[in-house]
């Protein structure tokens, strides 16, 4: 009698925003709180994130153009979940920093541009902890109909 693996459970996120973007640049901001500069983009296809100093500010590179739209979700998490399932042509690890001061969202420009809806206020707060916020992240981008990042969180 052999026995049968069981497979991992997969991780529900506690908190999660998905929106479409059309970038005014080939790479969109994601402001933790309060950033200290921003990190200046990538250009090697090996990294496509990069994070200040302070790692308070993260820019992602996207593999599409300027002006085309990107789906990007990001996921919140109490641990770290296993990567999604799916074919992903991208996958990096990084760590950052949030205050409890508001994330912002940019594509180099305008804010207003980023997304149709905008994400929550509280998405990398996490409750009953002091800031700063510490996360470990994981980044998955595929291209389907459109560019798809994925950028998955959990406490550091």
């Amino acid at each position: 009698m052999t026995e049968k693996a069981t497979p991992m459970p997969q991780i529900r996120p506690v908190n999660e925003y998905t929106g479409m973007a059309t970038l005014n640049h080939a790479f969109y901001v994601v402001d933790m709180g309060e950033p200290e500069g921003i990190a200046l983009p990538s250009m090697t296809s090996d990294t496509r994130i990069t994070a200040t100093d302070s790692n308070s500010c993260l820019t992602i590179t996207a593999g599409s153009s300027e002006w085309e739209p990107v789906k990007i979700s990001f996921l919140v998490y109490d641990q770290e979940p296993v990567p999604l399932p799916g074919e992903w042509r991208h996958t990096e690890t990084f760590t950052c920093t949030a205050t409890d001061t508001p994330a912002s969202f940019t594509t180099g420009t305008d804010p207003d541009d980023m997304f149709q809806d905008p994400p929550p206020d509280d998405l990398f707060n996490r409750p009953g902890l002091e800031p700063p916020y510490h996360w470990k992240g994981r980044l998955l981008i595929a291209a389907h109909e459109v560019e798809e990042h994925v950028l998955q969180f959990w406490p550091a």
